[in-house]
């Protein structure tokens, strides 16, 4: 006979509410239940149309996923009521409201938080500070309606399985780890007096919100295979000047192709279809990243026609970042950068949309990024205003969806309302193909997010 426990309290069989927090990871939410939405109008930025001459549809949303959009047709609002409990689905009647796939910000910085006023204050912001108020911009930025993001400095795998595993509430993230600069780069946050970063140094490797310095082709084989063994989806390499960095001009070029060649061979050999994408502005820095590898080139504010001609022939994605240098010189964010950023913020602002129109025309393919830190990232929409004063609608919503989802290799996941693609949309009042700025105005037009069903 087994000896009896020295404490023994009710039986967990009994207590069945329980059950659930006792798994070994608790705040796994279970699947969402399924729901239908009938008489909605369902944008397609694909064709560029409303589904089916913008008659009203019915989509059927199953574990996360929408698994039927059809035409709505008498009695769908009966649907499942032969079925009890969990398997019967909620019905919504949206009577003619629009579903758009849900927004993707291909450039964002979920760790460049808010609680400080300038750039350098934001440098020096408590590593577990940065972690809860990060909490915050993420909860942000699914309510304005993206639920996916692309981090391309400072979120970790870490971080984006906690968003997946429902610890977080947030976007789908995708991550590059930290950005990897040389010294003197734009990641290289480090007072200019400092000079080189040696071996024990307070701003050595791994320190810093958005970056990581390594110099030498050895250097950054061990940077870029340690963000890779980390679980960066993609790479992102420190190729030009840039606004918010102390010591370089936006004019300089940065690294040399022998270390860049060091990284993208090292995705291709390491990561599979890892794409390392580029700050670049220049003509000379974007041209540079390209010859040594480079798919992606964010921002390129002063990108010339041959230049874009050339990234469309390869198939090189652009992520402009528009609406931030506007943002970033008025009120109350006018002394966010210090004086010598604010003059590159100028030379850059100035081409942008010039340069926007460029690559349009060269048949670029463009994806939507803000690119915002701290309390300017609640105005994450107004990069769809800005665009839209140079390119059309349906031109802009695909930035936000089809054009992202193919740089994000999820054709078919997401930034579409399709059979088999993820359950992430929103419910708008408007149609955003035939003024996207509606997505610019959220607290008037936008009525409802989803994200993968929930």
């Amino acid at each position: 006979m087994s000896p009896k426990p020295l404490y023994a309290g009710a039986p967990t069989e009994t207590r069945p509410s329980l059950l659930p927090k006792l798994a070994i990871k608790p705040w796994i939410p279970a699947s969402p239940s399924p729901i239908t939405f009938i008489n909605a109008l369902v944008v397609d930025p694909a064709s560029g149309l409303l589904l089916q001459d913008g008659g009203r549809q019915t989509v059927v949303i199953n574990e996360g996923k929408f698994v039927q959009v059809r035409p709505t047709v008498d009695g769908d609002k009966n649907l499942g009521d032969d079925k009890e409990g969990d398997e019967k689905p909620k019905v919504l009647d949206l009577d003619g409201a629009y579903i758009c796939p849900g927004l993707i910000d291909c450039h964002v910085h979920v760790t460049a938080v808010p609680g400080v006023k300038t750039m350098s204050e934001l440098m020096r912001v408590n590593a577990q500070e940065v972690h809860l108020r990060t909490t915050y911009i993420l909860k942000e930025m699914l309510e304005r309606g993206f639920t996916t993001v692309r981090d391309t400095g400072g979120a970790t795998k870490v971080l984006a399985n906690a968003i997946e595993e429902g610890l977080i509430v947030g976007p789908r993230l995708f991550q590059c780890g930290k950005a990897i600069s040389q010294t003197g780069g734009h990641g290289d946050f480090t007072p200019p007096l400092s000079g080189a970063h040696e071996l024990g140094c307070c701003g050595s490797g791994e320190a810093g919100i958005f970056a990581r310095v390594a110099d030498g082709v050895p250097a950054v084989l061990s940077a870029v295979r340690g963000e890779l063994k980390a679980g960066a989806d993609f790479i992102k390499i420190m190729i030009g000047g840039g606004v918010a960095s102390e010591t370089d001009a936006i004019e300089t070029v940065q690294y040399t192709a022998e270390e860049i060649r060091a990284i993208t061979t090292t995705c291709k050999q390491m990561g599979g279809k890892t794409k390392a994408t580029a700050h670049a502005y220049t003509v000379e820095a974007i041209r540079h990243a390209i010859e040594n590898g480079v798919l992606g080139i964010e921002h390129g504010n002063l990108i010339d026609e041959p230049t874009a001609r050339l990234m469309a022939s390869k198939g090189i994605y652009l992520t402009p970042t528009l609406s931030c240098y506007g943002i970033m010189v008025r009120p109350p964010f006018e002394d966010f950068l210090p004086p010598s950023g604010q003059v590159k913020n100028a030379e850059v602002m100035k081409q942008g949309l010039e340069a926007l129109k460029i690559a349009s025309t060269a048949g670029v393919t463009i994806c939507y990024g803000s690119d915002l830190l701290t309390s300017m990232q609640a105005l994450q929409t107004e990069e769809f205003a800005v665009r839209a004063t140079v390119l059309s609608s349906l031109e802009i919503l695909r930035h936000a969806t089809t054009n992202a989802a193919k740089m994000l290799n999820r054709s078919g996941l997401l930034g579409t309302i399709s059979e088999g693609a993820y359950a992430d949309l929103l419910v708008l009042n408007a149609n955003p193909l035939e003024d996207v700025t509606v997505l610019d105005r959220p607290e008037d037009h936008l009525l409802a997010v989803m994200k993968q069903g929930g």
